[in-house]
């Protein structure tokens, strides 16, 4: 397993894209096609969570969490050394980025690859309306058959969708094999939510193992998980006939605990991201899976976002990039 040695230099410039911006355009055209009901989110636990769909994904998609989606991108890709993509692509002609978001990550590709047309795609059109002009945002579930060409992409990312979206991998391994030009690159960017330390400074019995082993609970009851096996993707990938598979594990620090002044600022944002988000990441789950009510759920965050102050505990979650390529 390979994993990078050199020291992950942040990114801190700001890619959120405004109408200022001379040399972006307005991809709402992108989602006319679609039914105007994907845009009357529902309304739970006093959050919105997305209509198209409806139920599939349990976190929600309102500003808030756009916020936290936005921390846990400069913080993941701090972390992995400040790259776009680990897959070695050249003057790409096409990259299709599943689940989207926000289109944080889209919208960087697309201005690193500018002769590339970049698609976003995800079940909520939360995404902005000015972008680079090679980049457009679709509606869509991947779980569906896709309706893209074959052999129309360079490259196809996802990022944080293990246990959020993809029901089975194999079936998503098949259409991307299916969609990626001969030579091209699959990458999937993970989180395992599993909290961990080197120096015993994150008791077992803690607020924060506790969340991780409840909120993996209640994926689990839905049929799904948030813990990823690179190993188990790495081998889907081998199985629907992907070349060159290898995998790059990293520390997401939680915290600004790390000694590395890039990997501190990495820390800041996914503690940011974590205590002001975990509401949003869990009341769904937590109530509508395990059955808490509002006070017990409260009860229960405050004990974790006190933990997450704690200077003492060095807590962190382990990062792995998975890739594969179609065979030239």
């Amino acid at each position: 397993m390979a994993s990078p040695q050199n020291t992950p230099e942040v990114d801190d410039t700001d890619t959120e894209s405004s109408a200022s911006d001379s040399g972006y355009s307005d991809a709402a055209c992108s989602t006319e096609s679609v039914t105007p009901s994907v845009y009357a989110f529902e309304e739970r636990h006093g959050r919105t969570y997305h209509a198209y769909h409806a139920g599939k994904y349990m976190l929600p998609n309102d500003e808030g969490e756009q916020k936290r989606l936005d921390l846990q991108y400069h913080a993941l890709r701090a972390v992995i050394g400040d790259r776009i993509t680990y897959a070695p692509i050249v003057n790409p002609n096409g990259i299709l980025d599943i689940g989207t978001g926000t289109g944080i990550w889209a919208i960087n590709a697309a201005d690193a690859y500018p002769e590339a047309l970049v698609i976003g795609t995800d079940l909520s059109p939360i995404q902005p309306r000015w972008v680079p002009p090679n980049l457009q945002f679709e509606v869509s579930d991947m779980d569906e058959p896709w309706a893209f060409s074959p052999e129309r992409f360079d490259l196809i990312h996802t990022r944080i969708m293990h246990g959020f979206g993809v029901s089975s991998w194999p079936d998503f391994y098949r259409q991307a094999f299916l969609c990626l030009s001969p030579g091209g690159w699959v990458e999937n960017q993970e989180i395992d939510f599993q909290f961990r330390s080197d120096d015993d400074s994150l008791p077992q019995n803690s607020f924060m193992v506790e969340w991780a082993r409840l909120w993996n609970h209640a994926c689990e009851i839905r049929g799904e998980t948030a813990r990823c096996d690179p190993y188990r993707l790495k081998a889907q990938m081998e199985e629907e006939g992907f070349i060159n598979t290898h995998i790059v594990s990293s520390k997401m620090p939680i915290g600004p605990w790390a000694m590395d002044p890039m990997l501190k600022q990495a820390g800041s944002w996914s503690h940011e991201a974590l205590y002001t988000g975990v509401y949003g990441m869990s009341v769904a789950l937590f109530k509508e899976t395990l059955g808490w009510n509002e006070t017990q759920l409260n009860h229960f965050l405050e004990g974790f976002r006190q933990e997450l102050t704690r200077e003492s505990i060095h807590a962190y979650w382990t990062t792995y990039i998975v890739l594969g390529q179609k065979p030239p």
